[in-house]
């Protein structure tokens, strides 16, 4: 972001409301919790044309590349894949968009499997390799995407929702996008019970990772945006860990993804350890 970035104010993207307690502050911006329904979000923040620059070379800050993205996401991506395909109760593979695609791995990974999938993705960068390799990405975002209402069969966004600027407007649009009956398939993270967890000890405020994660989304939050752009059949579940490069950050995810997938199957899906990243899916109701 370029130095002296204006940055503006938001009201909470669940409820409207413009009444918040701040948290903490992140990088230099302030992280807030709506008083009235919970939602954490960044406030303020960077504009909306500062917001795209962002992502310019996003996919390759710290040294990352094609293959460890690939990496991180690879268990992820076959555990859902596996779902979605299940989903479909013996009907034949459907149509999928892949928002945020990045790179277009899971876009590839279910073309493989019979799939009609494509992916967008606002990085020119990634985009750009994903079209050398064949695969069917676009330049853009889910809000701007021209398809039809009811094109998708199912709509996938593997840590997406906390870098958009509306959330609540991305899940009304992937609902129009579902055709009736559809499946979205949504990864998220959930930082703030780590952030309280490490804040005695001086830690944790960077892991929010401002100004690219715009918001936090707890369980009860999630299924009330959901609830509310209209979808049904809501299920939480840890799901397979991510896998970063760096071998600390590994263990720990391993650790912790083990730790939360034992509790959500002694507990018969009754409970989700706070912190950790958790996969949700949800369906468009048929007409």
């Amino acid at each position: 972001m370029r130095a002296g970035s204006a940055l503006q104010d938001v009201s909470c993207n669940l409820c409207g409301a413009d009444d918040a307690e701040r948290l903490t502050t992140s990088r230099g911006f302030p992280i807030v919790r709506c008083r009235r329904c919970g939602l954490v979000y960044v406030n303020p923040r960077p504009t909306a044309e500062d917001l795209v620059s962002l992502y310019v070379d996003y996919h390759t800050r710290d040294g990352e590349n094609e293959a460890s993205w690939a990496r991180l996401m690879g268990r992820i991506f076959r555990e859902s894949a596996e779902r979605l395909c299940s989903s479909r109760n013996g009907s034949r593979p459907g149509r999928l968009l892949d928002a945020g695609c990045g790179y277009g791995a899971f876009v590839a990974a279910m073309r493989e499997r019979g799939w009609d999938a494509e992916g967008v993705d606002p990085s020119p960068t990634v985009v750009n390799a994903a079209v050398r390799r064949r695969r069917p990405v676009h330049l853009g975002t889910l809000a701007g995407m021209q398809a039809p209402d009811g094109t998708y069969d199912a709509i996938t966004m593997f840590y997406v929702l906390e870098h958009v600027p509306d959330p609540m407007g991305a899940l009304k649009k992937a609902f129009d996008l579902l055709a009736p009956g559809g499946i979205l398939l949504i990864r998220v993270p959930h930082t703030t019970p780590i952030v309280r967890l490490l804040a005695p000890l001086g830690l944790g405020e960077a892991l929010y990772d401002p100004p690219f994660h715009l918001y936090d989304f707890s369980p009860a939050v999630l299924r009330e945006m959901l609830r509310r752009t209209g979808f049904a059949d809501v299920r939480m579940f840890p799901g397979a860990p991510t896998v970063p490069s760096r071998l600390g950050a590994c263990i720990a995810t391993a650790v912790f993804g083990a730790l939360a997938a034992g509790v959500h199957a002694l507990t018969r899906g009754m409970v989700l350890l706070p912190g950790v990243s958790k996969t949700t899916m949800a369906r468009k109701p048929s007409e």
